[in-house]
């Protein structure tokens, strides 16, 4: 992405440097217009629902949305402050009244930085803060166990100490669709106590699911009949069991999300039935906790960006933009 940039970047200041030696001496002090990348804000803008950059603050910017925070606190992030998670004291924050993050019937982006030194069970009977799989961000349904959409760091995997397993579950409950629950989880390996930038996409008009990570189609992303090792980046999500990963059954795909109902609160830090009290009709499990990692622009927009815009992404808040 950044040999592309450049490149960009130089044949804009050869096309200036061809134009100013083209000017006539009445325009010799004129000079063509200065050629400046685009600010992260600037991609897919108009699909933009939330944000949260956590510059000391835990305000939703996108719509200036103060949320009740619990214990929130900041340390220095991937760009600027991040949000700031504790392995011993829950911290999180609820946010009413955004309609936008309820409203992504049709795809969704969601993306974000994490810092996170990957989970640890919970061996104990009863909730410990800390340990088990971690809550990050739950669009929030009050009469059921699990939020519309849910991210989450799950439990550890034995076979593979250095991974952190990234799952985000999402509930359609659409007419018609019997397989109403999808876990697309993206497999990170290696990446633990630095920042790395995740995404998961979805369309539905292909009901494609696809995960990346620093920019680039992720490694391995778990779902229904993955071969060992997880799909390359992404799969199709079908509304009945399609039998095999080729669709043999030839079921629908999954289409466009119904949540069941009009949703517009949201916890980030937390899963829905992990905060104190719960948002639901549910409280903590022994396996589930609060985030314990670091977050930084977290993003969600209502629409699967292509992969052009998600390397973009990833460039411009590398570089602090």
């Amino acid at each position: 992405m950044k040999t592309m940039r450049l490149t960009v970047y130089s044949l804009a200041i050869a096309l200036s440097l061809g134009a100013l030696t083209s000017c006539s001496d009445d325009d010799e002090n004129t000079l063509p217009p200065v050629v400046t990348p685009p600010s992260s804000d600037d991609i897919a803008a108009g699909n933009l629902v939330a944000k949260w950059s956590f510059e000391n603050s835990a305000v939703e910017s996108k719509t200036n949305t103060a949320g009740t925070p619990t214990n929130v606190a900041y340390t220095a992030g991937a760009k600027g402050q991040a949000w700031d998670g504790s392995s011993s004291q829950a911290r999180y924050s609820v946010y009413n009244g955004l309609t936008g993050v309820g409203g992504i019937s049709t795809g969704f982006t969601v993306s974000f930085w994490m810092n996170s030194a990957g989970t640890t069970a919970n061996p104990d009977p009863t909730p410990v803060q800390g340990l088990g799989a971690q809550g990050i961000f739950s669009l929030v349904k009050p009469t059921e166990f699990w939020g519309g959409l849910n991210v989450m760091l799950e439990n550890p995997d034995s076979g593979h100490p250095d991974r952190m397993i990234l799952k985000f579950l999402i509930e359609n409950k659409r007419t018609g669709v019997v397989w109403g629950s999808y876990s697309p989880t993206i497999n990170i390996d290696g990446m633990m106590n630095e920042w790395v930038h995740v995404v998961l996409t979805y369309d539905g008009a292909t009901g494609k699911f696809t995960g990346y990570v620093n920019g680039l189609i992720a490694a391995s992303l778990s779902g229904p009949y993955a071969p060992e090792g997880g799909f390359p980046g992404s799969f199709i999500a079908y509304a009945d069991n399609p039998g095999d990963a080729g669709n043999m059954n030839g079921a629908a795909i999954w289409g466009n999300i119904d949540f069941g109902g009009s949703f517009s609160q949201v916890v980030l830090g937390s899963h829905q039935f992990t905060t104190t009290p719960s948002l639901t009709n549910h409280g903590a499990e022994p396996w589930s906790t609060t985030y314990a990692g670091k977050l930084d622009e977290f993003r969600v927009y209502n629409a699967a960006l292509s992969a052009a815009q998600v390397g973009s992404l990833y460039e411009l808040e590398s570089d602090g933009n």
